[in-house]
């Protein structure tokens, strides 16, 4: 009984397979494509088939490696051509996710929308931003359904977040306001207030410094941005600026800011108590306006304050700090350069004894070794006699005479081969006498320096 060779030589195996499946006329078809190609395909970033298919045969079912029968293909496409046919069902079929690869698609989805709330809202008091492991927790909370990117993006999903949070009220969040400036195209008070009432009652902003009767600082939620642009536009030579795209409170505590905003914060409890024993008519009740929104733009106003106040007096004391500052910097330096002189001047006093002692020092060796000037020996050898000594030899080196046993042991010695390192350094060599002066810690650490 025959059997079918199933050696890998006769099979391919398929690695890294993302699977796209189309049902049609009762039937199944499928192809293997590269995981990271189908998207690129589809986008018609990628054109070479080669490049995304792995293999350009159809098939019924790629786990078992069934092909599609020319027949299935001819009733289900009209076609035979397998090139055409892995082209419709890239376009047309469904990408087939594990159930491993979804989770972590959904979650890494998650994460970013996280990081998108953590960067993009504050608390409404406050003005501080959430860390991303809060926004998960709300998230949660508030029983969020995460979707993939292909059906809603990262940013409709991101206030479909915000929404939710806020309704639930899970967490007390909103929009981070953004800082824009409107520049007029000459310097007019009336059009500068006109302007700047407009802003307060159409976009709900929040005037801060008027510059020269010219130029508007104000913060808005950034869902009213369209608002403040057609304002801008209405003006003919209007320009509108951005300053910071989110403005947040960061560093650390202001205590006098949070003061103010414990203050105000009584403040606004006593006046929700008051209007709850109080009955007020319907029209005296503002519809638009809120508690947390009241104080979150009080807040909001006293950051403004803060960060410009009064544009003279600011620019007046700039300049005294300014010139105060100089006057400063430009005595230090002063200082610091007689510092430095004084200390160089040490240094090379230092240095020049230093050199002197070491000069001495080496003039008083070669003397009393009868070096030349160089601090060199002759290069000779010494022959002494022709006692019971037999021949002696001198070292070029170290100088000395020895026997010839004495003369093979002396090249091992410690004495020896430290004045080979003096002597490749460019130091004069010691006599033994002096070398056996040394220190031994003092040799060893000498030794390995040299």
């Amino acid at each position: 009984m025959s059997r079918k060779i199933t050696q890998p030589v006769n099979q391919v195996r398929l690695t890294n397979v993302a699977v796209v499946r189309m049902n049609t006329h009762g039937k199944r078809f499928e192809v293997a494509c590269y995981r990271n190609k189908i998207l690129n395909y589809r986008q018609r970033i990628e054109t070479d088939l080669s490049e995304v298919l792995q293999t350009d045969r159809v098939f019924t079912n790629v786990s078992k490696g069934l092909f599609a029968s020319t027949k299935d293909l001819l009733k289900a496409f009209n076609s035979t051509d397998q090139e055409e046919v892995c082209k419709i069902i890239l376009d047309r079929g469904q990408i087939q996710v594990s159930d491993m690869e979804r989770s972590a698609t959904l979650e890494n989805t998650a994460k970013e929308i996280a990081n998108y709330i953590s960067t993009k809202c504050v608390h409404p008091v406050s003005n501080r931003p959430y860390t991303t492991n809060q926004i998960r927790d709300a998230m949660k909370q508030a029983e969020i359904s995460v979707q993939p990117i292909s059906a809603r993006s990262v940013k409709q999903q991101f206030l479909d977040c915000v929404r939710i949070i806020q309704e639930k009220k899970v967490l007390d969040i909103q929009r981070a306001k953004m800082e824009l400036a409107i520049v007029l195209p000459q310097s007019d008070q009336d059009l500068v207030r006109q302007v700047a009432e407009q802003l307060k009652e159409e976009a709900n902003a929040v005037v801060g410094t008027i510059v020269d009767n010219q130029r508007i600082h104000f913060l808005i939620d950034p869902s009213q941005y369209r608002v403040v642009d057609n304002i801008s536009k209405e003006e003919n030579g209007t320009k509108l600026e951005i300053l910071r795209q989110t403005v947040k409170q960061e560093g650390d505590v202001d205590v006098s800011l949070e003061l103010e905003r414990n203050t105000l914060l009584q403040q606004s409890r006593n006046e929700n108590e008051t209007a709850g024993t109080t009955t007020l008519p319907l029209q005296s009740v503002p519809q638009t306006s809120s508690p947390e929104v009241d104080l979150s733009n009080k807040m909001a106003q006293l950051r403004l304050d803060r960060n410009y106040g009064n544009q003279d007096s600011d620019d007046e004391d700039v300049k005294f700090e300014t010139a105060v500052n100089s006057r400063k910097k430009n005595k230090k330096a002063a200082k610091k350069s007689k510092k430095a002189k004084r200390r160089e001047k040490e240094e090379a006093s230092i240095r020049k004894e230093r050199v002197d002692a070491e000069k001495a020092r080496q003039e008083e060796r070669n003397f009393r070794l009868g070096l030349n000037v160089d601090g060199d020996r002759p290069q000779t050898t010494e022959f002494i006699g022709t006692n019971n000594d037999g021949l002696r030899k001198s070292c070029n080196t170290c100088g000395g005479s020895f026997t010839a046993s004495e003369y093979r042991s002396h090249f091992r010695s410690d004495w020896h081969r430290y004045n080979m390192k003096l002597k490749m350094k460019g130091v004069a060599p010691i006599d033994e006498k002096e070398f056996l002066l040394i220190d031994s810690d003092a040799f060893f650490y000498r030794s390995n320096t040299l």
